[in-house]
């Protein structure tokens, strides 16, 4: 009888330490932030790094890979104003913000700039504007 109640005690405390091991997970529904990152031409920017910041802090709030279609996910504990930087190895890379409501509802998004189309354009018009200047300063060698 006397080996019972130490014997007890050892069984649950063995079980105890065999549930350290043991993970439990809880799926939830929420309000996600999703952001499409992709190439002209509408290829994915897929498996590159991200991180995810809220304004004025330094250290990230989520970090990670994009996925097979260039999505980067996430859920926004509180509103406010948020900072996207995905990129990759060789140098390409997106700095994007958005701004969250209650329960994660964007209120507000920085895309990108002016379109392709609109930045080759001025590209043009500067080396050329560039190229007038020089050839109405420049001195020229008379024949």
């Amino acid at each position: 009888m006397r080996w019972i109640v130490p014997s007890l005690l050892m069984c649950a405390w063995l079980c105890e330490t065999a549930l350290a091991h043991d993970l439990r997970y809880r799926i939830g529904e929420g309000k996600a932030v999703s952001v499409k990152v992709y190439f002209p031409g509408d290829r994915e920017f897929s498996f590159e790094s991200y991180e995810i910041y809220r304004l004025g802090e330094e250290i990230p709030f989520q970090v990670g890979r994009t996925d097979r279609y260039g999505r980067v996910v996430f859920l926004p504990d509180r509103p406010g104003d948020w900072r996207i930087k995905v990129f990759s190895e060789d140098g390409h890379g997106l700095d994007a913000s958005v701004t969250t409501g209650l329960g994660g509802a964007i209120e507000g998004a920085g895309g990108p700039g002016l379109p392709r189309s609109v930045s080759i354009l001025v590209g043009v018009a500067l080396i050329f504007g560039l190229f007038g200047l020089v050839n109405l300063f420049a001195p020229r060698s008379r024949p």
